[in-house]
């Protein structure tokens, strides 16, 4: 399989496709494949094998099912822009081969491809690759079939455990905002996924970690936060109080050392905590919650680049935290 382009960017860069855009271009390439396989070229023919399960999923795939909503996160990880280029040059063997990359990834990551008979790597393997750097076992669709596998698991797992104290492995570079290949991305991503739908296996000082490290980042990597919050805050174990549990992932939301951009080009940012401690000042000052909500985040991404998806980010983080500072997530 050739390689994605070197090109490394920030998990930002990576999640600005829109899940429509990319669910019309693969309707386009259904459309176009009489013409394109009617190239001869074995790369473009192994194409639809990730292709035509992909298009039938995104035709069947309802935002009410947890499992399909990470598979279009998954699935917002290709490239529309590069599916229309591809389209009009499919000569062209830079588009052809990204796009292979691509399709064969993502086709990994949300199980559409035709032959699934890959065996994901057991624990063993998951160390050897992960703690002990080996690389002649590793391939990443393996890697990123492994972890969509483990999705399906709804008991603790031994290889999450693994893949929850290598998270620095996946997530390359320790800066403010790390840099991702696009396979490392899209497996930085998954691995967010996994982390935040076992959440409720880890003990408090895991999930404290989770809060302060994990939370602004598995947002924009298209996480349900939310839904997996108020279902463990739903599911606490007898014995134990909800709300003060929730007090408690408050806290450490309020301790979250994250950086937030303020700028969607220079990526000026601040850390999560300050922007939650100036939106409380604000938000409880008075006036209609969501009319002093919007207005905030305007403040920060009003007329900027990319301003519909950052401010989808920054409501998605202040609607979770509102709904936790009044006990939306308990049970009623």
């Amino acid at each position: 399989m050739p390689e994605e382009a070197p090109i490394s960017h920030n998990l930002f860069f990576f999640r600005l496709e829109d899940y429509e855009g990319v669910k019309n271009g693969l309707v386009l390439l259904i459309q176009n494949k009489e013409k394109l396989l009617a190239l001869n070229d074995k790369v473009i023919e192994k194409m639809f094998e990730y292709i035509n399960p992909m298009y039938s999923a995104t035709q069947l795939y309802k935002s009410d099912n947890i499992f399909d909503l990470i598979d279009m996160s998954s699935c917002s990880f290709l490239s529309a822009a590069l599916i229309k280029e591809f389209i009009k040059d499919p000569k062209n063997l830079v588009l052809r081969d990204r796009l292979s990359v691509q399709l064969a990834l993502v086709g990994a990551a949300t199980f559409n491809f035709l032959k699934p008979d890959l065996e994901p790597y057991n624990y063993e393997e998951i160390i050897r690759i992960l703690v002990n750097g080996e690389k002649a076992m590793y391939t990443d669709f393996t890697f990123l079939y492994s972890l969509r596998s483990l999705l399906e698991i709804n008991e603790p797992d031994d290889r999450v455990a693994a893949i929850f104290t290598t998270l620095d492995k996946i997530n390359p570079e320790d800066s403010e905002f790390p840099l991702f290949y696009w396979n490392e991305a899209l497996a930085f991503s998954l691995a967010l996924q996994l982390i935040w739908k076992n959440f409720l296996f880890f003990d408090f000082k895991q999930q404290e970690f989770i809060l302060t490290n994990y939370l602004f980042s598995a947002i924009v990597a298209g996480v349900p936060v939310d839904y997996w919050l108020k279902i463990i805050l739903s599911t606490v174990a007898e014995g134990f109080d909800n709300q003060h549990t929730g007090k408690l992932f408050l806290k450490s939301i309020e301790n979250n050392e994250e950086n937030i951009p303020t700028n969607t080009v220079t990526f000026d940012n601040r850390k999560l905590r300050e922007v939650l401690f100036e939106y409380v000042g604000q938000v409880y000052s008075g006036g209609i919650k969501t009319l002093v909500q919007e207005k905030f985040i305007q403040s920060i991404y009003g007329g900027q680049l990319e301003e519909k998806k950052f401010s989808f980010w920054l409501r998605n983080l202040l609607q979770l935290y509102y709904n936790l500072r009044s006990d939306e997530y308990l049970p009623k």
